[in-house]
């Protein structure tokens, strides 16, 4: 399937910007990235975009369910292709993040959840360190 097809599956109108970011990012693999790594991927292309208008395609991609954001680490929020449920390791000398099965992590007791909310899953962040 291509981009656009993606695109259009979730009701996205594929703009000029939304297809050269969903080629950049949306090729099959599972990647993780920054809208400020993304940018310069793009200019290294010789393409140009902002970083605001690469801010508001990913959140738009996010919130279609094409990406998922990881919890935002400082100032810096990563995204993930990776969108069916899994943990991180996160090496705080490098900001990378690397994925964790989630098979590979069990609970025994999760506490309750606030009344007025329900759950929407767990995910685990690891932090690391050399």
């Amino acid at each position: 399937m291509n981009v656009v097809e993606k695109l259009r599956n979730v009701n996205l109108r594929p703009t000029k910007q939304r297809i050269l970011l969903a080629k950049q990012i949306l090729d099959g693999k599972n990647k993780h990235f920054t809208a400020e790594t993304i940018q310069k991927e793009v200019l290294s292309n010789g393409q140009s975009i902002s970083l605001a208008t690469i801010y508001n395609c990913l959140n738009k991609f996010v919130s279609v369910g094409l990406l998922k954001q990881i919890d935002q680490q400082g100032e810096v929020t990563i995204f993930d292709t990776n969108v069916s449920h899994h943990h991180h390791f996160l090496n705080q000398n490098t900001g990378e993040l690397i994925d964790i099965d989630p098979d590979e992590i069990g609970f025994s007791k999760l506490p309750d959840i606030p009344n007025g909310f329900e759950s929407d899953g767990v995910e685990v962040l690891i932090k690391i360190k050399e």
